[in-house]
């Protein structure tokens, strides 16, 4: 099929971003420590805070957790929107709760590009089909970031609307030569084959918008991309554990939200919302006031997700038993 012939298409475009990123930030050179763990880096400032749930109900704490989020995600007044880009980052794992669909699809609309560009990247986390067609719209933002964050968004959930922005992004300064480019309906088509523009989506947005199920900050998405940097490594395993439901890979989860590096504790804490049970909400509950904003939310959507009524799975399906035919038994014709 033309759809899945063309994932060739993404891997170029994937490797487009990450050389512009490469290019744009050069690691600089840092001694390892002595356990081989990267520490905090500072990339996300701290910012404390006091948030009491020991004596609250887990209705109460849920409320909480609402408030922190929507509180975040909506702040205006953030004037670096990074608060605003994680608790974005959080809704997105918000998966089938509508609630959560309401809160990003109004950020969709936001004024602010990074915002939009984080409010599509969680839209396309979710993995939900009721985000597909405000996303379909993000096609048309005038910002070519938010335009590509789309496209790469609906290409992960197979939906091919946006392949032609792909190939605008793979074509670079030639001309395509689909109707897209002669359409002209989209302002952000032209600047997508500008050097300037696709470097800065490469370096700014667009590892961004690749990694975003891994429900990190955008810092933290650029900082995982540095060659020489362990976060990288411990996240991936952080992503490979997550299949693992067993009580052993629980605790350790638990375990590494109290990780000297936030990057791991946020992952950490984004993947206990796949557990369930009392140990797990009281471990994500416990984190709240963690000084990362990245993790106290990420801790705040999965005490939602782990607080949730448990899915009953359906028995599995027993096969039918097949009557063997009858056979008549039949009688050797007499010789007379």
């Amino acid at each position: 099929m033309r759809f899945y012939k063309n994932l060739a298409v993404l891997t170029c475009c994937l490797g487009l971003a990450l050389t512009a990123l490469a290019q744009t930030n050069t690691p600089k050179q840092q001694q390892p420590n002595d356990n081989g763990i990267v520490g905090d880096t500072g990339e996300e400032a701290d910012q404390p805070v006091s948030i009491p749930v020991s004596n609250q109900t887990p209705a109460q704490i849920t409320d909480t957790a609402w408030q922190m989020l929507e509180t975040s995600a909506t702040n205006s007044k953030d004037s670096k929107q990074q608060m605003r880009i994680d608790a974005l980052n959080a809704l997105g794992t918000l998966k089938g709760i509508q609630r959560a669909e309401t809160d990003l699809q109004a950020a969709i609309k936001d004024p602010n590009v990074d915002v939009r560009v984080a409010a599509v990247v969680a839209s396309g986390t979710m993995d939900d089909e009721n985000m597909l067609p405000i996303l379909r719209q993000s096609l048309d933002d005038p910002a070519p970031e938010v335009v590509f964050a789309a496209a790469v968004a609906l290409w992960k959930m197979h939906d091919p609307s946006g392949i032609n922005i792909l190939y605008e992004v793979l074509a670079g300064e030639r001309k395509t030569k689909g109707s897209f480019a002669e359409t002209g309906k989209r302002q952000a088509n032209q600047d997508l084959h500008s050097p300037s523009t696709l470097a800065r989506i490469g370096a700014q947005q667009g590892a961004y918008a690749l990694l975003g199920p891994f429900g990190i900050g955008l810092d933290a998405a650029r900082l995982m991309m540095k060659s020489n940097n362990g976060n990288s490594a411990r996240l991936l395993t952080v992503n490979l554990l997550a299949q693992d439901h067993s009580d052993a890979t629980r605790d350790e989860f638990i375990a590494a939200l109290s990780d000297k590096d936030y990057i791991v504790r946020a992952g950490s804490a984004r993947v206990l919302g796949e557990f369930h049970g009392k140990e797990v909400t009281d471990a994500l509950a416990g984190i709240f006031g963690d000084s990362k904003p990245s993790v106290r939310f990420m801790a705040a959507a999965s005490y939602i997700r782990s607080s949730q009524p448990v899915p009953v799975q359906p028995p599995p399906s027993q096969p039918e038993k097949k009557t063997p035919p009858h056979h008549k038994k039949t009688t050797a014709p007499s010789g007379d």
